[in-house]
């Protein structure tokens, strides 16, 4: 399983190794060019994480596996295990700027005053940060210390986590294996990116220059055995958001998510620069927002969202 989670995750890799000089909506003029490299990371990287999420819906429902507790939850786990199985570094960058992503969006909830939507199929964005965090020490306590220090991670909990985390890839292994693709074996995804709104254009040109459905989709390819017909589609949804449509075998990432989370970060890189505290963590200040996981029952179907 560890081989197989590694090889899923090869092509990512090298595709986020390779960005930097992106354009984007952001004036380049608001941020330095060490700053702008930081933005296009953080948005490739929660992309990804986004990504493997909605495949974990799509594994589910392909597959016909079984899920106990909440599905949200588990499918969190499967991306957190993909990219920390990988154990690479630009991975781990990206499995890092995950977890900021989602403490910033409760930060800027915060913010705007909004409430907890205790009520929603997904754990509050903070929990699911602090569940990142667990699973990531689970895996390696070292490795990131320096990140759970920042967060004043309790120590004990710290403890806990590395049952946790082997259980949840023993589970994920124990649910995939069966459906491993034959030797030489391999199914068709089609990609498509479609044509966004106006003020869309620079993050939709970000995701087709990276080849970033491409990527994903050809990363499982092989490996599980999926009927073909599926679609990886990009496109404007109106909201920012991700989400699997199992009525018609869809995977959809929004390009308004890629514009979000560079205004999260944008806006931070930007406010930690003028208060002279690059060096700050944006997990410390454990941030998060619900409304980017807001189920999207787009045309009627059932709908699986980030």
């Amino acid at each position: 399983m560890r081989k197989t989670l590694t090889q899923a995750l090869l092509a990512a890799t090298l595709m986020v190794s390779a960005l930097g000089g992106t354009a984007r909506a952001e004036d380049p003029n608001s941020l330095t060019e060490d700053e702008v490299k930081e933005a296009v990371q953080f948005i490739y990287g929660n992309a990804i994480f986004v990504l493997l999420h909605e495949v974990g819906h799509m594994f589910i429902s392909e597959l016909q596996l079984p899920v106990l507790g909440r599905e949200e939850d588990a499918v969190d786990a499967l991306s957190t295990i993909l990219l920390l199985e990988a154990r690479d570094e630009t991975l781990d960058t990206a499995i890092t700027d995950s977890a900021d992503g989602w403490f910033l969006s409760d930060q800027e909830r915060e913010k705007a005053g909004g409430e907890q939507a205790f009520w929603d199929a997904h754990a509050l964005d903070k929990q699911r940060a602090y569940q990142m965090v667990c699973l990531m020490v689970g895996q390696d306590a070292d490795g990131f210390k320096e990140f759970a220090d920042s967060l004043d991670f309790p120590q004990e909990r710290r403890e806990e986590c590395k049952y946790e985390y082997e259980k949840t890839l023993s589970s994920w292994s124990g649910l995939l294996t069966p459906h491993a693709m034959p030797d030489g074996g391999k199914n068709t995804i089609k990609v498509t990116y479609e044509e966004p709104a106006e003020e869309l254009q620079p993050y939709a040109q970000m995701m087709k220059d990276a080849k970033l459905l491409e990527t994903i989709s050809e990363s499982f390819a092989g490996l599980y055995k999926l009927n073909d017909g599926i679609q990886f589609v990009a496109t404007t949804c109106g909201q920012p958001n991700a989400f699997w449509v199992p009525s018609e075998r869809k995977l959809v990432y929004c390009y308004e998510l890629a514009s979000y989370h560079d205004q999260l970060i944008s806006k931070w890189l930007v406010e930690n620069r003028e208060n002279g505290d690059d060096q700050q963590s944006s997990s410390d200040q454990q941030g998060s927002e619900d409304e980017q996981s807001t189920d999207d029952q787009q045309k009627g179907a059932s709908v699986s969202s980030q």
